[in-house]
């Protein structure tokens, strides 16, 4: 079976393919924005693969947490090539591929990235098992978290205001890798988690600045 996926949660772009024997995968690093950057990365990137979209049976893409703009580039993306090609799409919840950075790690895993301001995204892993699942926090909510947990560390490009309480994970781990994101694809895909493309969403955990202004309403009355 040939799987592509990427990812498009974090400031980097994350891509993978396998034929179901080989495994090739790269990441971009750079001031070009997604995008502008994605679709030219994408095609040089099959082409290095001597694949082309109509050979792969399965898409997949990282959903977030992560900036909504990214993620909905991202899935745009992936849901035209789907759409084109009739094929399904294998959602992937971008903090777990980024926890398999931390694979064997005896600390609880930390993803925390930056949300509205005075909030963070966060969700925790303890050996890959998910004991905190994506969600929008306060950020003095999340340092009585991290005190709960077992010598925690953190990661993502909030995890430096969390520095005094957990240790902080070094920079580029922070990011998925193509590797982990086709291996998370195909473990959803054996668990029956495919999606038609108009079916897939981006987890996007933020209330939007009208929900907030009609709650402070509510409350106000």
């Amino acid at each position: 079976m040939k799987i592509f996926a990427l990812d498009t949660s974090t400031e980097a772009i994350c891509v993978g393919y396998t034929d179901g024997q080989n495994v090739y995968s790269m990441s971009y690093f750079g001031v070009e924005k997604h995008a502008v950057k994605l679709a030219p990365l994408v095609n040089d990137f099959l082409k290095l693969c001597n694949v082309k979209v109509s050979d792969i049976d399965v898409f997949g893409c990282g959903i977030g947490p992560g900036s909504l703009t990214s993620l909905r580039i991202g899935l745009a993306f992936v849901q035209a090539m789907a759409c084109v090609t009739s094929k399904p799409i294998v959602p992937v919840v971008s903090s777990k591929v980024v926890a398999m950075n931390f694979s064997g790690c005896e600390r609880d895993v930390v993803i925390v990235k930056k949300a509205r301001e005075d909030f963070v995204y966060v969700s925790c892993y303890r050996n890959l098992q998910e004991i905190l699942a994506p969600s929008v926090v306060e950020v003095e909510k999340v340092f009585d978290i991290l005190k709960s947990l077992k010598d925690p560390i953190v990661v993502g490009d909030a995890a430096n205001t969390f520095e005094s309480v957990a240790v902080v994970g070094k920079e580029e781990l922070q990011y998925p890798r193509g590797e982990f994101l086709l291996h998370e694809v195909m473990e959803n895909f054996k668990a029956n988690m495919v999606r038609k493309p108009h079916e897939v969403e981006p987890l996007y955990l933020q209330k939007s600045i009208a929900e907030m202004n009609l709650e402070k309403r509510l409350k106000g009355q």
